[in-house]
This record gives C-alpha cells, sequence and structure tokens, in this order.
C-alpha cells in the first residue's frame, strides 16, 4: 500500500470555504524534522522508506487518532511538518483554544508514540516531536491564503517555541543533576569463563530521576547533546570509585572514562589520592575503559597522560573492539590489560562462523600483547559454549549477571 500525503495548497479551496463559512480555522501541526537524523545516518532511500511509513500510519488512523472530516497535509512537498486542519465539529468558538489543548495533548498520548516506532529501528535515542496549534479568524480584508498561512506558522511557532522549552528543561534537569550527583551506580560482573566466578564488575551509571535518563543511553545522549559530557563524566567515576567498596574485596572495578577526561587534574596527584582513600581501593584494583570508537585522536598523547595511571598499578581495557571503529594496529600499540569484544559479534557466535573468526583474530590479538579478552553482551548458554570452545577468557552479559547495586557483596 502506498500512501501520499498532499500539500496544503491542493485543498485551498475547500479550506477557504471552510474559512468563511465558519468564520475561523482551526490547525494542529505535527513537527517531525526531527527525522532528517535518519536521513544523515543512513541516507535518501532509509529516509524515504521512513518517511512513507510515518504518512502510511497517518493514513491508516484516519478516523481514529483523529477525524475522518479533518483535512490532513504537508507544509511543502519535500518537508515533515505535517497539518491537520480541523473539521468545524472539532469545536465551538467559545471553547476551541480549550479543545484543541485537550487534542494536543491526546495525539502525544496515542498518535506520537506509534509514529516514533517508525524511527526506532534506525535511531538508538527516539527522536522528539513537537506539536503546535493555532486557530485563525476570517477577516474579509485579507485574501484567505494570508490568513491559512498566518495559522500555519503559529502552529509551527508554537510547535518549536514547545520544543526549546523541552530542551531547555532537560539541560536543566541534567544540570542539577550532575551537580547533585545524583547518578545510581549499578555493577554487572565479569565472569571467568573456566572457573565461572567473577573476576571483576563494571560500573554502569544512569539517572535518578524516575524515568527522566533512566536509561544510560538517555542520559548520555542528553549530556552530548548540551554538551555536558565531560562533567557527566567526571560524577559517573567518582561514584563508580566511592560506590566500589559495596564489591568483594579483590575484585577488579572497570570504570568507563572519556579519554578527554583522564587529564582531569581532579583524577590526578593529591585529588586521585584522596578519592582511592575514600574509596577505600587500591589502584592495582581499577580498569580504566575506553571505548574503541573514542580511542583515539591523538593515540600518543593518550599514551602518555595512561602512563601516569597504569605506573601507579591500574589496567587499562579497550571496549567496543571489533565494532569497525579503529584498526586492531592502534589498539595493539596501546598494549590493554583487557580487550571487551562488541556484543554485535559475540550474539549469535554459535551460528555465525565469520563472527567466530572475528572472535579468534581478536583472541590470538589478545595473546599476541598479553590482554585478556572479554565477550560482552551474552545472553544465550549458546553463546557461552561456543565462546569457552573458542578460548574466551571472560564474559558478561545478562546470562552470567544484571547489574545491580550490589548493596549486599559479600566480602572476601
Amino acid at each position: 500500500m502506498s500512501e501520499r500525503i498532499h500539500t496544503y495548497h491542493e485543498y485551498l479551496p475547500a479550506l477557504t470555504d471552510e474559512l468563511i463559512k465558519n468564520r475561523s480555522l482551526s490547525l494542529i501541526l505535527l513537527d517531525i524534522s526531527t527525522f532528517n537524523t535518519i536521513e544523515e545516518k543512513y541516507g535518501i532511500h532509509i529516509y524515504t522508506l521512513v518517511r512513507q511509513q510515518v504518512f502510511e500510519l497517518l493514513a491508516e488512523q484516519s478516523g481514529k487518532d483523529y477525524r475522518k472530516e479533518d483535512i490532513l497535509s504537508l507544509e511543502d512537498p519535500g518537508g515533515l511538518s505535517i497539518l491537520l486542519f480541523l473539521s468545524p465539529r472539532r469545536h465551538t468558538a467559545a471553547g476551541s483554544y480549550e479543545s484543541l489543548k485537550t487534542l494536543r495533548v491526546r495525539l502525544m498520548n496515542v498518535l506520537i508514540p506509534k509514529l516514533l516506532r517508525t524511527a526506532s529501528p534506525y535511531l538508538k535515542v527516539l527522536p522528539n516531536i513537537s506539536i503546535g496549534f493555532a486557530m485563525g479568524i476570517y477577516n474579509p480584508l485579507m485574501d484567505p491564503h494570508h490568513i491559512i498561512l498566518r495559522i500555519i506558522r503559529e502552529a509551527l511557532e508554537q510547535a518549536r517555541w514547545q520544543q526549546n522549552t523541552e530542551r531547555m528543561g532537560s539541560l536543566h534537569t541534567l544540570r542539577e543533576l550532575i551537580i547533585n550527583e545524583e547518578v545510581i551506580t549499578l555493577y554487572q560482573p565479569i565472569v571467568d569463563l573456566r572457573e565461572e566466578k567473577p573476576i571483576g564488575y563494571e560500573a554502569l551509571s544512569r539517572g535518578n530521576r524516575g524515568i527522566v535518563f533512566g536509561s544510560p543511553d538517555e542520559l548520555f545522549d542528553a549530556a552530548i547533546k548540551h554538551h555536558l559530557l565531560v562533567e557527566l563524566d567526571r560524577v559517573c567515576r567518582n561514584k563508580a570509585l566511592l560506590f566500589s567498596n559495596r564489591l568483594p574485596a579483590r575484585s577488579k572495578v572497570f570504570v568507563n572514562t572519556l579519554p578527554a577526561t583522564i587529564r582531569d587534574p581532579e583524577f590526578q596527584g593529591k585529588h586521585l589520592i584522596e578519592l582511592l582513600e575514600r574509596a577505600n581501593i587500591t589502584p592495582d584494583r581499577i580498569v580504566i575503559e575506553i571505548t574503541e570508537k573514542l580511542v583515539i585522536d591523538n593515540l600518543s598523547l593518550f599514551q602518555d597522560t595512561m602512563a601516569y595511571f597504569t605506573d601507579l598499578g591500574m589496567s587499562l581495557a579497550v571496549d567496543d573492539v571489533g565494532s569497525g571503529y579503529s584498526g586492531l594496529e592502534t589498539i595493539s600499540k596501546l598494549k590493554p590489560s583487557y580487550l571487551k569484544v562488541d556484543m554485535s559479534l559475540v550474539q549469535g557466535v554459535h551460528t555465525s562462523m565469520i563472527n567466530r573468526e572475528l572472535l579468534e583474530a581478536i583472541i590470538s590479538l589478545g595473546r599476541g600483547i598479553g590482554a585478556k579478552v572479554i565477550a560482552e553482551g551474552i545472553e544465550k548458554p549458546e553463546e557461552l559454549k561456543t565462546l569457552r570452545t573458542i578460548g574466551i577468557d571472560y564474559g558478561q552479559g545478562y546470562l552470567l549477571g544484571r547489574p545491580d547495586l550490589m548493596f549486599n557483596a559479600e566480602k572476601k
């Protein structure tokens, strides 16, 4: 089924008649322009496909989420400002704005989640869809088309005002979270696949404000958007170390850190010593975990900075190995103690010969540089069996243990 939404220009005669007849015209505008991110990431073909799915979904909702008498259209042929001109029975002259507000809330709760599902296969964090509304009054001295244009501009302005309000609210919430250090730290076990015992725990951070920033992706994507990633990373790193006293004694603590933040003066010298004393943890238990795709804009600078921590006894782990960012040669120059294999290679390894061969290559690299290999994202017994067979050292994933607050960790 192929559906196409026409621009409002093709409905001008009907819109003009309604404006003159009813002396007013009401509009709900859905601003889905944030879906343009799909084109930037995946190209015009995928973007066109998603756009078509949006149109088909809107056509299916006629008579459900909006009335069949309403006029559904676009502001322009290539855009994603979707216009819903309401039928005259939608509102009365006395309560039209209240009716529009009520309809906006209902569409936000009912229609918008459906539209967002069309983007979910392509975007890890779903974009915002803003809804604006406006009502125009007929003026016989003006061209009806100019009145309709004014209604559209007012609705679009309100939608963008709403989007900006939400953005600023998100920024203020994130700033408060960072200032007040309202971060939850969970610990997920990293298990020796032969002895079936945890050798360490990865510290995982998320927000502590209910559903706001409730997932790690939401929290860190918001920090990237608001240019507060280093500030957030500092809080998460400090909390991860301070709360590590929940963990079994002598277990390793894997702490995710940005390459930039290891140059943080508050993570060196006197500040670092005081932090470790407060956390009651020795440097040899700490593993600094750097994501492969961030490693490395300036390799020599990173190596020089990292040497400070390895001289103290800390270890380095490179995360997301095999995800396709940097070459294995670059990783070998870092000489990390741990290689954490990206879950995309781990999941389904029992059925994929390509994944198995890539993992074996990483194992060979690990042995060559003296690094232990950790397989992430293990969820199935078949995956675990294959990983043991090919010689993976350690594993991490829901099958082996979910992230936990670790309040009652047994001290050993």
